[in-house]
């Protein structure tokens, strides 16, 4: 087990004083490799909190936070007795917006900062700034370029390609397809994708959008209130009753397959995640 909460809150601490609950008895497991998950939930619901206690950028205000065999609770920053450049190496995160995370003058050098910063040569940091520009689907030549030169999306690609760069067993990305276009959307997700098939990563994914939900994800993390609601696969999910209590959408592709079985008045018994396999499916139930 890479990741392991138990019984986890946290509170923000207001201007007030008020405390602000975001997280309350979280217990959740996330394995090292073969995970593809999306957490998903309302603004406001808890997920940066969760993640963030995935790399102990947060430690709890209760329980533990078990993270490659670190113990991580409210006395772990206090007592320094953990050091949290090694987990930071592990769990690798990706916030929302890549300009947070660049800041060096060329593309290279921002990919290099990481691996340099924990005790890379030089050498080898260029190696890995080479190879993950293009896991990132990015040519060489953006490396002399500069990262506040690039369009949003290609920032958001060089902001992963950093985190990449420290080989990380556990990816995680906030928002990653916020503000890009389908085409940039769905490029960008093959790109996580293959991260998770050829690099053999656990990605995790904080989306609002509930169609890269259902085509993508193997299981599904859904947080309201601070509370971790629904912990399963897509599949399961979506066929629950009531799910827009939660303020979910139903993805594009179960929405087209009631329409199209209603319309034709057909039975299509399978749960088809794109629509080349709907229409593969249609086409079996339809065919003369």
């Amino acid at each position: 087990m890479a990741i392991k909460f138990e019984r986890v809150s946290y509170q923000y601490q207001g201007h007030d004083e008020k405390a602000y609950l975001a997280l309350s008895d979280i217990n959740v497991n996330i394995e090292k490799t073969g995970e593809f998950i999306t957490l998903i939930g309302e603004t406001g619901s808890g997920k940066t909190t969760l993640v963030q206690h995935m790399n102990a950028l947060l430690q709890p205000s209760e329980g533990r936070v078990h993270i490659f065999g670190l113990k991580i609770d409210r006395n772990t920053k206090k007592e320094g007795k953990v050091k949290l450049n090694p987990i930071r190496k592990k769990v690798g995160l990706v916030f929302q917006f890549p300009e947070y995370q660049l800041f060096e003058e060329t593309v290279e050098k921002d990919i290099m900062f990481g691996p340099k910063n924990f005790g890379i040569s030089q050498k080898k940091a260029l190696e890995l700034a080479k190879r993950m520009i293009k896991v990132v689907g990015l040519d060489e030549s953006y490396l002399s370029r500069s990262p506040f030169n690039l369009s949003g999306g290609e920032k958001k690609r060089v902001s992963i390609a950093g985190i990449l760069a420290m080989e990380p067993d556990i990816l995680i990305l906030d928002e990653p397809t916020s503000g890009l276009d389908p085409i940039g959307r769905n490029a960008l997700l093959k790109v996580f994708y293959d991260i998770h098939k050829t690099l053999n990563k656990t990605v995790i994914i904080i989306t609002h959008d509930m169609n890269t939900v259902y085509e993508y994800a193997k299981r599904v993390l859904v947080m309201r209130e601070g509370v971790l609601v629904f912990d399963g696969s897509p599949l399961a999910l979506f066929s629950r009753k009531n799910i827009e209590n939660w303020n979910l959408d139903i993805p594009d592709i179960v929405k087209l397959k009631t329409a199209l079985s209603e319309k034709f008045n057909i039975n299509i018994e399978d749960s088809p995640r794109s629509r080349e396999a709907l229409f593969k499916s249609i086409k079996a139930v339809i065919k003369p």
